[in-house]
């Protein structure tokens, strides 16, 4: 009888630690997070533009999407490989050569928005991206932090883009 209430007690300890970890991380998780990475091109800036507007082909070089749909020149609907749902997508800018930007949503709880610029460089351009998303509920907020690295991601979509560019200019 003593291994059994000590059992329980174990597993009441250990059960009020994941509950009191569950809700600082409810509490001190940002909601919302922006990232902003460069990466050189060869090519001019009117290329890389024509690739990032190309959606229709994003799943040759965009290996973690499963399909693209697209709505109209302004919307497009993403589908990442594994995700619940899929990503919706509307172009908030476009000022080529210089800039573009894109908003998009999941579902009622995911929202963000994301920004190139376009500078000279010694061998093309130079391609600097900001990501920024917000999360709005909890249970999103913890999803994302535990299992998406947003910042990763994006170094790895500027990383394809590069090598897709490239490839259609040789």
């Amino acid at each position: 009888m003593k291994i059994l209430r000590f059992l329980l007690g174990v597993a009441g300890v250990f059960l009020a630690v994941c509950v009191f970890a569950f809700l600082v991380a409810v509490f001190t998780l940002p909601a919302s997070q922006s990232f902003e990475n460069e990466v050189e091109i060869a090519a001019a800036a009117e290329k890389v533009w024509e690739v990032v507007a190309d959606k229709k082909r994003f799943t040759e070089w965009q290996t973690q999407l499963e399909k693209i749909e697209v709505i109209d020149g302004r919307n497009w609907v993403e589908y990442p490989k594994g995700s619940p749902e899929p990503l919706k997508f509307s172009l908030a800018g476009d000022e080529r050569p210089a800039k573009m930007e894109f908003r998009y949503t999941m579902g009622d709880s995911f929202s963000g928005h994301w920004k190139g610029e376009i500078s000279p460089a010694a061998d093309g351009v130079r391609l600097k991206t900001t990501d920024s998303y917000a999360a709005r509920d909890w249970l999103t907020k913890i999803f994302i932090y535990a299992f998406f690295d947003m910042d990763s991601f994006a170094n790895d979509w500027n990383s394809k883009l590069k090598q897709r560019v490239e490839s259609l200019n040789n």
